[in-house]
């Protein structure tokens, strides 16, 4: 019953409020709501604000691998995408997103992803990037560590 809702207020959307509307890729991107094969990735989105500026978030989140896949190969630009379980990084940590006010979901227009990466884990909030880190330790001391200013911030966008 859900889902028909869904579709149906995809389709509203399309029809009022959206001119140029892919009504395929709304259809596709609001059946993938439910489903329970996820992936984890690594997200980038720039949203357009009210005063012509641009905002940008980076986000973990896990997200639907047929919606995933249908992304990563072109065939679907146009729709909403849900990131679920989703963490940000903040001061080189990565921390959860739901606390009292948020439940830890989000969802984007896909059209406002700039760069989507699947990565092979759940990322541990409380951690940085050295918990992806697979170099042994003598090594990894060796590397040229990374710019601050390079590294994606917080919950609300760029700082």
């Amino acid at each position: 019953m859900s889902k028909q809702i869904l579709l149906l207020t995809a389709l509203f959307t399309c029809f009022f409020s959206l001119p140029g509307c892919d009504l395929n890729s709304e259809i596709q991107a609001a059946s993938t709501i439910a489903d329970k094969d996820r992936v984890w990735v690594f997200a980038q989105f720039n949203v357009v604000e009210d005063d012509n500026g641009m905002d940008t978030y980076y986000y973990y989140g896990s997200v639907s691998r047929t919606l995933y896949e249908a992304i990563a190969s072109n065939s679907l630009q146009q729709g909403f995408i849900l990131l679920k379980h989703v963490k940000y990084w903040d001061d080189n940590i990565i921390h959860e997103f739901a606390d009292a006010e948020s439940t830890g979901e989000l969802v984007f227009r896909i059209e406002h992803i700039v760069k989507i990466e699947r990565i092979n884990s759940e990322p541990i909030a409380g951690l940085g990037m050295e918990q992806y880190n697979t170099i042994e330790p003598e090594v990894q001391e060796t590397k040229t560590p990374q710019k601050v200013d390079d590294t994606p911030k917080g919950r609300t966008g760029v700082n």
